[in-house]
C-alpha cells in the first residue's frame, strides 16, 4: 500500500507570471511559473518529491501542494481568474511538467534554480466547473 501525501501547509503562493513552453530537455509541455517570493528558498534546483492537487472552494482555486525530500512544504494557488487561466489550456488536460522559478520570466532566459515536477496531471474537481 502506497503512502498518500497529505499537505500540512496553510498558505499558498500566487505566481507573478507564467506560461506554457516547450523546453528541449522535456518531452511533455511545460508550465513555467515565476514565484519571486521564493527567492530565498530557491537556491538550488530540486526535482519534486511528493505532490498533490487540491481544490479550494472558498477561493475558487486549485492548489498545487508539494513536499521536498527534506520535508519543506510549498503550495501554489491557481485562482480561476488568475493563474487558473493557464490550467484551462488544452496542454493541462494531459500529462505535463511544472517548472517553478523565483526568476522574473521577462528578465531572464535561465530558469535555474527551479523546482521541477514531471508527469503532472490535474484531476479536475467536479464542483469547480473548470
Amino acid at each position: 500500500m502506497s503512502k498518500r501525501y497529505i499537505p500540512r501547509i496553510r498558505e499558498a503562493a500566487i505566481p507573478e507570471d507564467g506560461g506554457w513552453m516547450k523546453l528541449q530537455e522535456e518531452g511533455a509541455p511545460v508550465l513555467v511559473l515565476s514565484v519571486p517570493e521564493w527567492s530565498d528558498e530557491l537556491k538550488q534546483s530540486v526535482s519534486g518529491y511528493e505532490h498533490t492537487w487540491m481544490y479550494d472552494r472558498a477561493n475558487d482555486a486549485y492548489l498545487f501542494c508539494f513536499r521536498l525530500e527534506e520535508g519543506r512544504e510549498y503550495a501554489i494557488a491557481f485562482a480561476r481568474e488568475h493563474a487558473g487561466i493557464l490550467l484551462n489550456d488544452d496542454r493541462a488536460r494531459g500529462k505535463f511538467s511544472l517548472l517553478v522559478t523565483a526568476q522574473h520570466l521577462k528578465e531572464t532566459e535561465d530558469l535555474k534554480p527551479c523546482f521541477l515536477f514531471r508527469g503532472i496531471s490535474l484531476k479536475r474537481h467536479p464542483r469547480a466547473g473548470w
